[in-house]
This record gives C-alpha cells, structure tokens and sequence, in this order.
C-alpha cells in the first residue's frame, strides 16, 4: 500500500511536470513571433486634421493598441494636417515610404484609383438619415473597400493595402443666405468639389465652384460665393462656419463615401500573421470609433441648430424632390462610366445597394427608423444622435465580415 501511494505521488508530479512543460512551449511557440518582431516606429501622415479631431482620436488608440499588443516594439510617429505629406501626395507617399500609414480619399486621384474614384459615386445611394448613412452606408463602403477585387488590386499597383475606410454623414448646404426654394437657389454660388456634388449643385439651380478649403470661411464672409456642400458638423468643428453661413439648408447631398487609410504593403508583408490578425480587427474597431465619432459632433451641430439663435434652419421640401431624383439618376448611370477592370458594373452597384439596404434593415432592427427630412424631423434625430449605441451593429459587423478576413 505504501509503495502504491508512493508510485501515485511520483505519478502525479511527473504529470504536473509535463503539463507545466507542455503549457510552456505552447506559450513559447505562441510568443514566438513577438520575440522575432523587429523593433520599428511607423510615421502616420494625415492630412485632414490633428489628433483631436474624429480620424485623429480613432487613430491615435488604434496605434496605441498595437503598440499595447507588441509589448512596445511597434510605436508611431504623428504628422497631422498635411506636415508630412498632402492630401494629393499621401498615395505616392505612403507607396514610396515617405510615410507608412495615411489617409487616401479616392476621389483626388481620378488617374491613379480610377475604380476608387468611380465608387465614390455611390456616395449618392444614401438615406439622409445620420445614423444609417455613418454607420449602413460605413459599413457597405467598408466591406467594400477590404474585399472587391477590383480595388484592392488597384490600391496593391500603388505599394498600399487598405487598413479601413469609412463614410461621412450626408452633405447638406452651409448659405450666407436663406434658400428655401428652387427660385431662392437659382444663380447662387455654390463650393462643391466633386462631381458627385457638384452635378446636385446644379440640378438646384446653382452655380458649383472651386474655392480652396483654407479660404472657403473667408469666400462666404465676403460674399464670394454663397453656400458650402459640406456636413453640418462643420458648424462647430473644423473650419467653424456658424458666423458666416448661419442659413442651415438640410438639403440632402452625397455622402463622401470612402475616406480610406492605407498603410504600405512592404510594411504590412513585414508583420507575422498574428499581428496581421490583430491589426485587421483594430482596423474594423478604428472604423466604428469614427462612427461613433461622427455621431458627437453631428449631435454637436445639432444642439447649435435646434437651438435656433445662431443659425436658421431651412425648408427643403421643394428642393429635397429634386436633388434625390439627381443622385438617383447619377448613381442609375454609374455602370456605364466604369473602369475597365470592373468587369460586370452593375453587379457591383447593385451588390454594394444591397449591402446598404441589408445594413440599414440591421439598424432599424436595433430600433433606429430612417428619419424623414423634414426641418422637425431632422432637429429631432440631431437630438437623438448621443444616444446611439451601435455596439450591436458593431457585433454584427465583426461576425459577419470581419471573422472572414482573418488568416
């Protein structure tokens, strides 16, 4: 009896020790790849703004994650609002390595990212409705922009892979006077850059012109032309236009359906898999930190707007016919302006509707309804913005996408 339990002891240590030895080889071969990692600091170059706007919070935690998730091997360096490369020069700059991750918008390289340029027109598939455009509309784009072939291939010509893109609320019009009508509209000047803007522009009546965004607050004081196609946040944050464009004209415009940030393919083929991994989800995570982002500043905007002191809040009943039979007929005559590589256009514009139409009946499940774009209905969405929770959107999104993007 006693060697019985003698041999049982000795039993059960020799266990324990295989376990705890096989425990540690699995965590060795599983921190294996972040002992090899190359200790590195990337340089981030975004254009648009500085690390307090809506990209520059989602982005600084997305870095902050990986640098978390790579015990400090993989840190950053920030240059914001254009100190490293320009809005027109970050494709160039991030495929050369002047910098390693920036922000494309597809639409100012028409030459370079034809299939992207093209895509943006589907930035006139949209509701008007803030929470289904950010976060429905986002999530078409998104997909999209992570799995056409056609694009993906386009944006790999240049030495870049995308990480994420999203889609800004719907544009409306920012007047130095009031528009309520077709007649009010006629001969107005009108900054739209763009033709996915431009052409609403003049579908009003209007007159679009080019004004450089750093001299767009100056040109609507002056009286040099007369509204901005631009989203309402733009009252309080960015170029702050509530003193010199105070006629809010709800007007739905087009989206800007791909605000898209790359990082260099040379750098992305460095990383082992499971980094890879990592940062794919983080991507997606970056991407609904904006959505909800863009929910606070619209609910920013909004506040400003229904008060009613500063600004003056537009009917657009007449106008708003008009401009949805614009983009509709725009978006109808994409499939015959597409790029060569695009092999079956309507297929893709109508997969891409779809993807919207399947996101938008996904949020009003969650009990969000499209709202209606009348001037109460629109001041009372604006009111609800700071309560969205899209974590169930979000949820639904990783499921369903991002699962699949994995290796």
């Amino acid at each position: 009896m006693k060697h019985s339990r003698t041999w049982m002891r000795q039993s059960a240590f020799v266990l324990c020790a295989v376990s705890a030895a096989a425990l540690g080889n699995a965590a060795s071969a599983q921190d294996a790849w972040l002992e090899g990692l190359q200790a590195q600091t990337l340089k981030l170059a975004d254009f648009s703004g500085n690390q307090d706007a809506n990209f520059g919070q989602a982005m600084v935690a997305w870095e902050e994650a990986i640098t978390e998730f790579t015990d400090g091997k993989i840190t950053f360096e920030n240059y914001w609002s254009s100190s490293l490369l320009g809005a027109l020069d970050t494709l160039s700059g991030v495929g050369d390595g002047v910098a390693d991750i920036g922000l494309i918008i597809p639409s100012y390289h028409p030459n370079e990212l034809p299939v992207g340029s093209w895509l943006f027109g589907l930035g006139g598939a949209l509701s008007g409705s803030t929470v289904h455009d950010v976060a429905a509309g986002g999530a078409a784009a998104l997909e999209a922009v992570l799995t056409l072939d056609p694009l993906t291939q386009e944006y790999a010509s240049h030495n870049v892979r995308v990480l994420q893109a999203t889609a800004t609320p719907a544009y409306n019009l920012l007047c130095n006077t009031p528009v309520s009508s077709l007649a009010d509209a006629q001969g107005l000047r009108a900054r739209a850059i763009g033709a996915v803007w431009s052409d609403t522009v003049e579908a009003l009546g209007m007159t679009p012109v080019s004004i450089a965004w750093g001299e767009a607050y100056e040109g609507l004081q002056r009286g040099v032309f007369d509204c901005m196609v631009i989203n309402p946040n733009q009252y309080v944050s960015g170029l702050t236009l509530k003193d010199v464009a105070p006629e809010f004209v709800p007007v739905t415009m087009a989206q800007l359906q791909a605000s898209t940030w790359v990082i260099n393919i040379d750098v992305w083929e460095s990383f082992p898999v499971e980094l890879q991994n990592f940062i794919t989800q983080e991507n997606i995570r970056a991407a609904y930190n904006i959505w909800n982002g863009y929910m606070q500043i619209e609910a920013e905007a909004g506040d400003l707007i229904a008060a009613g002191d500063v600004l003056h809040t537009n009917d657009v009943s007449e106008l708003e016919p008009v401009a949805r039979a614009q983009r509709a007929a725009a978006v109808a005559a994409l499939a015959a302006n597409a790029p060569a590589s695009v092999t079956d256009a309507q297929a893709v514009i109508d997969g891409y509707q779809e993807r919207i139409a399947y996101w938008t009946a996904a949020l009003e499940a969650d009990g969000y309804a499209v709202s209606e774009r009348t001037p109460e209905a629109i001041l009372e969405a604006f009111s609800g913005l700071r309560d969205v929770d899209l974590s169930n959107f979000f949820a639904k999104f990783n499921d369903e996408v991002t699962s699949a993007l994995m290796q």
